[in-house]
């Protein structure tokens, strides 16, 4: 996605990239989903990892450079970098913003021990929250392509003369001016070698001004941008690669191109070069960052290309065998999907803990296991989730093969019907064509009750065999779709229901925000769900019982989905979805969705199940409505209008 910037100032094109990034990324939550997010700075992450949406999902951050020391390092090149008291309170704020990224990203991934090390002095960040995965080069582009003779030839380049050649953006920290201060001291004792600066930048006019100054016409090329697909072949035509850095050097990909391609790279002793260089042959790194110790190191390599050129042809084979066994592109990708896969597992958050999907605190949650399947539970709003969430494709075949062979039922019993009707009944009288969505409508029966009652009913169902049951029992329409993909234009429902489905889902929240952009301004939302604090007591009741608490009658209970939502956790996840609760009350004894028949709890003796609601009814009178102690709760809420406060 791209969006526009203001480029100005520093000021705005900061805010401008915040919200942007911010927009483009919460769009794209919301129409596709997403399960961890990946930055590579930090404006762009700032605006994400403070966004609604973006700050509930695990994250991975590549810590490529420092934003304001790469911000310094470019002074006066354009109207952005400012130097001065200005140019100071822009890194200031660059460190600002990097910083609070940093912390609220899941984990971090660096290049390099020096990239580490930086987080470290800049930042105060180590530990287990950094992962090195180095760069990679693509080995099946970036490799020998023939004899160097020939991609001379291809390229229009002399075959007879020593060539180096470098690739940098023309700017200050890249050290290019170094380098062809040195080049004055390399053509004494090489009249004939010829160097390549491949790249562009503001320093362009500076540098083509000290060339010529230096009598270097004939021994300087500048080549300007070089296309990617031309890259391999100059990489491989050269006898060596330069990389002259004088600060900065987070990784140096170039480095690992150049050598996948066969071409001896010489380096200065700066960032990461040397943890690439040093491993493959010691003396490929110059002494320092001056000209004389460049004009050294490169007097050295090309006086052994003409004394020893067995030895040098030994080097370049090396250099191809250590870029694929160290730095091959497969390995790198490799290391960076187990760590997006690791972080969507655990979804951890920056201090380690897992950030609750309901109310979002980030705290370690507690572990509990029922029938023989862990889930953690929030400290702070005592929602529970799976430990180990499904996965999409086991969904899809549980909903359109097991699903459908279970639930689908020609007759729902008439205290089931009861439900239902109560459900609808407290959505008021529908006015005039009102349309009503059923999310996870299963068999039809509850978009059957809303049609019965006046409602223009909708059903919606995950598989194709539920929907054509589902439309033979209400006779309305039923499409087959997700719960966060809702086929609907926005704001054309004016209530959406939820009945035993929210805590099935893997991404509720996701559900919620579609659900909220179909409502209509005041459109009306229902949720009915197994009351997570409820289910919860009674796995711990039922476990000191032992094996014989989960026999006899009670073999129904307790209900564990993927999410066990307590009424503060389901109120929370509704608020910041945009509505406003209305009400959340204890729901009648009824059996909870697919784990369950459709009907009053089986099993359960008549006494129990009405001992049950008189004790949840007094404590939710005795409590003003703050104790819900049934076993399932229902909320209702209304969709705020797009510029409305939520009441506090």
């Amino acid at each position: 996605h791209h969006f526009p910037v203001d480029r100005r100032s520093l000021a705005a094109f900061i805010r401008t990239s915040v919200l942007g990034a911010r927009r483009a990324v919460e769009s794209e939550i919301t129409a596709h989903g997403a399960d961890v997010l990946h930055f590579h700075q930090p404006i762009g992450a700032f605006g994400v990892l403070t966004s609604t949406l973006g700050r509930r999902l695990p994250s991975l951050y590549t810590f490529h450079s420092p934003a304001p020391l790469e911000y310094r390092s470019r002074t006066g090149m354009s109207g952005l970098h400012r130097g001065g008291l200005v140019g100071r309170a822009g890194a200031a704020l660059l460190w600002t913003l990097e910083r609070a990224s940093l912390k609220r990203a899941s984990r971090i991934q660096v290049l390099s021990d020096f990239s580490a090390r930086l987080l470290w002095d800049l930042y105060g960040i180590s530990g287990e929250r950094i992962v090195k995965i180095v760069g990679g080069a693509d080995v099946e582009r970036f490799h020998p392509g023939g004899s160097r003779e020939a991609q001379r030839q291809a390229l229009g380049l002399p075959s007879d003369r020593p060539l180096l050649f470098t690739l940098r953006n023309l700017e200050p920290r890249m050290g290019l001016d170094t380098l062809i201060r040195a080049m004055a001291t390399v053509r004494e004792r090489f009249p004939r070698v010829l160097l390549l600066i491949g790249g562009s930048g503001s320093l362009r006019p500076l540098l083509e001004t000290l060339t010529i100054s230096l009598s270097l016409s004939e021994h300087v090329r500048f080549l300007g941008f070089v296309p990617e697909r031309d890259l391999p072949a100059y990489y491989g035509a050269a006898d060596a690669f330069v990389l002259p850095t004088r600060e900065l050097e987070g990784f140096g990909l170039v480095t690992v191109e150049a050598l996948a391609c066969g071409t001896p790279v010489l380096g200065t002793p700066v960032g990461a070069t040397p943890e690439i260089l040093e491993p493959l042959d010691r003396s490929l790194l110059f002494a320092d960052v001056g000209p004389t110790a460049i004009a050294d190191g490169i007097g050295r390599f090309l006086e052994r290309s003409e004394q020893d050129p067995a030895v040098v042809r030994d080097l370049r084979r090396a250099c191809v065998a250590y870029a694929e066994r160290q730095y091959g592109w497969s390995r790198s990708v490799d290391a960076l999907e187990d760590m997006l896969g690791t972080l969507t597992e655990k979804n951890v958050t920056a201090t380690g803990a897992v950030r609750c999907v309901a109310c979002e605190a980030a705290t370690p949650l507690r572990w509990f296991r029922h029938r023989g399947e862990d889930y953690r539970a929030c400290p702070a709003c005592g929602t529970s989730v799976a430990a180990k969430l499904p996965t999409a494709a086991g969904l899809r075949h549980f909903y359109e093969v097991e699903y459908p062979a279970r639930f689908v039922r020609p007759e729902v019993p008439a205290s089931r019907l009861d439900l239902f009707g109560e459900l609808i009944a407290r959505l008021g009288p529908p006015r005039s064509r009102r349309r009503l969505l059923d999310v996870g409508c299963g068999p039809g029966h509850f978009v059957a009750s809303a049609a019965a009652a006046g409602w223009r009913a909708v059903g919606l169902e995950l598989a194709a065999e539920m929907c054509a049951a589902a439309r033979t029992t209400a006779a309305c329409d039923v499409v087959q779709s997700d719960s966060v993909l809702l086929p609907f234009d926005t704001a054309s429902m004016d209530a959406v229901t939820f009945i035993n489905v929210l805590d099935h889902l893997v991404d509720p929240y996701g559900a919620l925000a579609e659900a909220h952009r179909v409502l209509a301004p005041d459109g009306l939302l229902v949720i009915r769900v197994p009351n997570g604090a409820f289910h919860r007591r009674a796995t711990q009741f039922f476990s000191m019982l032992g094996r014989r608490g989960w026999l006899g009658k009670f073999g129904a209970y307790p209900v564990f989905h993927v999410f066990g939502f307590t009424a503060r956790g389901l109120r929370r996840l509704v608020e910041r979805s945009g509505f406003h609760v209305l009400s959340l009350r204890n729901s009648p004894l009824s059996a909870e969705g697919p784990s369950a028949a459709d009907s009053r709890a089986p099993g359960l003796p008549r006494w129990f199940r009405g001992a049950g609601e008189t004790v949840a009814a007094t404590l939710h009178a005795v409590t003003a409505s703050r104790c819900l102690a049934a076993p399932s709760i229902e909320l209702y809420a209304r969709r705020l209008g797009d510029e409305e406060v939520p009441p506090s």
